[in-house]
């Protein structure tokens, strides 16, 4: 991946056509000057290692859910017929979960790789460019940070929307999520995210956002990196890891489009350029995704639609409204 435009960052993926795409922190970590790293004196694996597990990690859950959510939408066209697949929808909310974990933790790798650049921890802590790291991260984590600390400290659930809309002849079963909370004697939506907007979210938003956080924390730890000294001036591209390419794939075979939430192509342009047997890899069938667009008329309808609460056997309030959002995201 390779970022442009100083106004509209633009993340390029190439697929099928070398480079391939790869973190541009993993190409700097392959180019590390020797003797740069203090990893094994502190006992810890080589930074590009740190980093490699850590991103995999991340990649297996967005590609375990982008399978199931696909699974899902094949299994259950349909709003009414989703009561029949609980174990699909089971599945996508707990490896979104695992996802959120994963991601969270991603920060605290990052800040591991950082302790191998520095000979004690005190020099580490006192150091401006360490300061700067953090200070770049902090706004990348913070939306992650919100669900993970919600779920882990106010017993809060993800809980799924989905909803049939159709454009003519075209018709998708569209699925969202929500941060389940109890507030005030009723279950509904988190007042956590009411503020910022994001009542109910687009899963495939969502896992897009999770991509692009990746290359956002990517590009934080390459700028380290470079301010450290530690790598050439120039660092060559490097190819991805499997995981990558095959989530990139697994993404682009789903629907897009976002809820009350903003999509990240709203903020970051993503350019795919790809050769016949990629495209071919990334038909789904399902409306909305890349080989299936989004049909260009204003006009649309909802059908059924359903929010899938789960009984505590003691709450008997709950808020049952929809999203006040649908923005379909067009491939131009």
């Amino acid at each position: 991946m390779a970022m442009t435009s100083p106004d509209k960052p633009e993340i390029i993926v190439n697929l099928g056509f070398p480079p391939a795409p790869a973190f541009r922190a993993a190409a700097s970590l392959h180019q590390l000057h020797d003797n740069a790293s203090h990893h094994e004196a502190l006992d810890r694996r080589h930074p590009l290692g740190i980093y490699n597990v850590s991103t995999s990690r991340i990649l297996k859950k967005l590609l375990a859910c982008c399978k199931n959510l696909e699974a899902y939408h094949h299994a259950a066209p349909t709003a009414k017929q989703l009561a029949a697949c609980s174990a699909l929808s089971d599945a996508v909310i707990d490896y979104l979960e695992l996802t959120l974990y994963a991601a969270a933790e991603h920060v605290d790798d990052i800040e591991t790789i950082a302790e191998c650049f520095f000979a004690d921890k005190d020099a580490y802590r006192r150091s401006p460019d360490v300061k700067r790291l953090k200070a770049a991260i902090k706004p990348i984590r913070a939306r992650i940070s919100g669900f993970t600390n919600a779920i882990k400290h106010n017993h809060c659930r993800i809980r799924l929307f989905s909803c049939d809309f159709q454009q003519q002849a075209d018709a998708v079963c569209l699925h969202g999520f929500f941060i389940e909370q109890f507030h005030n004697g009723v279950v509904g939506p988190s007042p956590l995210f009411r503020a910022g907007g994001e009542r109910i979210i687009s899963i495939t938003s969502f896992l897009w956002s999770v991509l692009f956080y990746l290359y956002a924390i990517a590009e934080a730890l390459h700028n380290f990196l470079a301010a450290i000294h530690v790598i050439p001036d120039t660092t060559a591209a490097e190819e991805g890891t499997p995981f990558l390419t095959e989530t990139l794939i697994g993404l682009l075979r789903l629907p897009l489009y976002s809820f009350d939430d903003v999509h990240p192509f709203e903020v970051t342009r993503l350019i795919v350029n790809a050769d016949d047997k990629h495209r071919a890899l990334m038909a789904s069938n399902i409306y909305g995704s890349i080989a299936r667009r989004w049909s260009k008329s204003p006009h649309g309808g909802f059908g059924s639609l359903r929010l899938a609460y789960e009984g505590d056997g003691t709450s008997k309030s709950f808020d049952m409204g929809a999203p006040r959002n649908l923005r379909l995201q067009q491939w131009d």
